[in-house]
């Protein structure tokens, strides 16, 4: 994951986050992310929380998959106008379809164990077969516990995430992205 090439994004990361895109596994998520944009082909990643739109580059790696951004406010520093990212200005709740059917949806908004259990709740009722992405799981005690209380399977990824905790929720094991690729396997991820 270390070795992945991002250098086509330079032009689209600015200010405070330029030396964090950059950053190894284990110490920003990012590669990580990029990495599973790999496992994918055609599919519509979705990403909560745009900010300033590193994740959203990072999920669109492969150009063979889209990307939906959301955020309240637009606070992106560079105009990022790439083919395969759309960057909503509006709550992703409210595009309830596109969430469902997305295969991996990150989440990274607000870090208060609110919204994050709004949308965990959300997925769970409306039997979401996919994968949900979190960052920053251990980054306060609301977050922690949050991850602590989560029922599905899941999985802490921090070693090659975020140094805050990176955790990624499996909703159903039988989902047939999960079944035919070894993202889920030692050395997959």
């Amino acid at each position: 994951m270390g070795s992945l090439d991002l250098e086509q994004f330079r032009p689209y990361v600015s200010g405070f986050y330029t030396e964090f895109f950059w950053s190894q596994p284990g110490v920003e998520h990012y590669r990580l992310l990029v990495h599973f944009s790999t496992y994918f082909d055609g599919a519509t990643f979705i990403d909560l929380g745009t900010s300033h739109g590193c994740s959203a580059l990072a999920l669109s790696y492969n150009l063979a998959n889209r990307v939906i951004s959301y955020d309240v406010e637009d606070l992106k520093e560079c105009p990022i106008e790439l083919p395969n990212i759309e960057f909503r200005v509006k709550n992703a709740l409210e595009d309830s379809a596109e969430l469902l059917a997305s295969p991996l949806i990150l989440l990274d908004t607000y870090h208060d164990g609110v919204f994050e259990q709004e949308v965990y709740d959300f997925l769970t009722q409306n039997c979401y077969k996919g994968l949900l992405l979190l960052d920053d799981i251990f980054v306060n005690t609301a977050m922690r516990e949050f991850w602590d209380g989560i029922s599905h399977t899941k999985i802490d990824l921090t070693m090659c995430g975020h140094w805050s905790g990176t955790g990624l929720v499996v909703f159903d094991m039988e989902n047939d992205t999960l079944r035919n690729s070894s993202i889920l396997t030692p050395g997959g991820a």
